[in-house]
């Protein structure tokens, strides 16, 4: 029988990255390709679509030209991408306007606007989160009233993996697990909400129809696959969100399962059997039919130690600089000797849904070196999951047991310092690559080639992170005084925003 491969298309926010799997699940081979992100003075932060086909091509054919795989071989592709992109096309395909990606918040004025004509108890009645600048709802709002001309040219919305279905099959479409952050969906029941979206003065008709992440979206049309160097007809599935792609490709399959991915964003996700929706947390439709995740995350999180290793690091080798870093905070006691950084660099959505945010290191003294300052910076990030593991605690999503996955967990005194400071049991995946190990399950479960999203939970492979019990009791006492950071420094952070300078 002729071995069948699984082709996991990414889109990130610093690149595109593919990655092709045999049948058992093993990663045969990747590529990635960066993608420019362009900022605005308005708030805005941008990407290019066309740009991102750019890069899963060069990716595709980078993967298939060094390995002895057949074109024809591979049996599905699956999708992921960042979430909360909005891209306005038309019927003919062409994109009018760039990405708006989850980092742009440009609409203020639309979230002021919503916040006074809708409501937030509105929006948590039907949707379940937060009102903010990043959901879709917001910046086409935006778009509306500052390009109207675009606006009414757009015939279709899509998100990030939306497009990327696109390229893919030439159909326009909207994955379930997106939804949630659109601000214009009805979270529990899986469809389009009416109400907010005459709400927010929108066209329903601009929206795609909505699949299971899981469903087969099309084709591979003769077009694409020239661009990919792959066989004409491969099945293509509507894809995730990456947040629920990693969940995945953790083993969270069902009610109390629960996960940490550590990238730009270090984000913790509970899987629950109803959405919790009290707008304190993200919630959304996860891969599996029947279950949610709720979800909250640190903006910056793991962008705040290659933030670091940028400024500061200069002179190593991209090979030795975290290694370095590692070493340095390893020979420093737990809580840094009373030092402790707030990791909100870039602003914050849960759990202070405030774009104002700004880092911040307290308690600085002469004595303190360059590894109590990155100490301090993994165990703020550390602190600050605990804060949202908290909330979720209170919202009703609960559980007994976490595992992580992500650039971070490379690092075995941040996985030492995570599992101190939650003080519950912490399993690091085998895999770093967990949301491409979602995708690919995902895509495997569409068409057939695994029966039962369970069966995922049997494969990933974990080990357990050792709790450091004396380290524990030091941060037991210094999480008190972490908590009091941002909300002391509120006025100061909105005061510096204020400021023309």
């Amino acid at each position: 029988m002729r071995e069948k491969y699984i082709l996991s298309i990414d889109i990130g926010t610093s690149s595109c990255k593919v990655i092709l799997f045999n049948s058992s699940g093993s990663i045969i081979q990747t590529c990635s390709k960066e993608h420019r992100t362009f900022f605005k003075k308005n708030g805005g932060v941008e990407q290019d679509p066309d740009e991102w086909w750019t890069g899963i091509c060069h990716a595709v054919k980078g993967v298939m030209e060094s390995v002895s795989v057949r074109a024809g071989e591979i049996e599905v592709i699956g999708v992921d991408s960042q979430s909360s992109s909005m891209i306005p096309m038309d019927r003919a395909g062409n994109v009018l306007y760039p990405s708006m990606i989850w980092t742009d918040r440009r609409a203020s004025e639309e979230k002021r606007w919503v916040d006074d004509n809708i409501g937030q108890e509105t929006i948590t009645r039907i949707n379940g989160n937060h009102n903010d600048e990043s959901n879709v709802a917001l910046k086409l709002m935006w778009l509306k009233k500052n390009e109207p001309d675009i606006y009414k040219k757009a015939d279709v919305i899509l998100n990030a993996a939306g497009y990327l279905v696109y390229r893919l099959t030439g159909q326009f479409t909207c994955n379930i697990s997106e939804g949630g952050l659109t601000q214009m969906f009805d979270t529990k029941n899986g469809i389009w909400s009416d109400e907010l979206i005459r709400g927010c003065g929108l066209d329903r008709g601009k929206l795609p129809d909505i699949l299971q992440c899981y469903e087969t979206a099309g084709r591979l049309t003769g077009e694409a696959a020239c661009g990919l160097g792959l066989a004409e007809g491969i099945p293509v599935t509507a894809g995730s969100m990456d947040a629920v792609a990693c969940a995945l490709g953790c083993g969270v399959v069902e009610n109390g399962d629960s996960y940490i991915t550590g990238g730009t964003v270090t984000a913790l996700g509970i899987c629950s059997d109803r959405p919790v929706g009290n707008d304190s947390v993200h919630v959304y439709h996860h891969i599996v039919p029947g279950t949610w995740c709720n979800m909250a995350g640190v903006d910056f999180g793991g962008g705040n130690f290659r933030w670091y290793r940028d400024q500061f690091m200069q002179g190593y080798s991209e090979a030795e600089v975290y290694d370095r870093m590692n070493s340095l905070a390893a020979a420093v006691p737990a809580g840094a000797d009373k030092l402790l950084f707030l990791p909100t660099l870039v602003g914050q959505r849960c759990p202070q849904w405030d774009s104002t945010t700004r880092g911040m290191y307290l308690g600085i003294t002469p004595e303190h070196t360059q590894g109590h300052f990155i100490r301090a910076l993994m165990e703020g990030n550390a602190f600050a999951i605990r804060e949202i593991l908290e909330l979720e605690k209170e919202a009703g999503a609960v559980c007994s047991q976490i595992a992580i996955a992500g650039g971070i967990a490379r690092s075995d005194l941040w996985m030492r310092i995570f599992s101190d400071v939650l003080g519950i049991p912490l399993y690091r995946t085998e895999c770093e690559e967990a949301a491409a190990v979602g995708n690919m399950y995902t895509a495997a479960y569409g068409v057939g080639m695994i029966s039962s999203f369970k069966e995922v939970k049997e494969r990933i492979a974990a080990k357990k992170i050792e709790r450091d019990e004396s380290n524990s009791r030091v941060y037991e006492k210094l999480y008190p005084v972490y908590k009091t950071l941002y909300p002391t420094a509120t006025k100061q952070f909105q005061m510096l925003a204020d400021l023309d300078v």
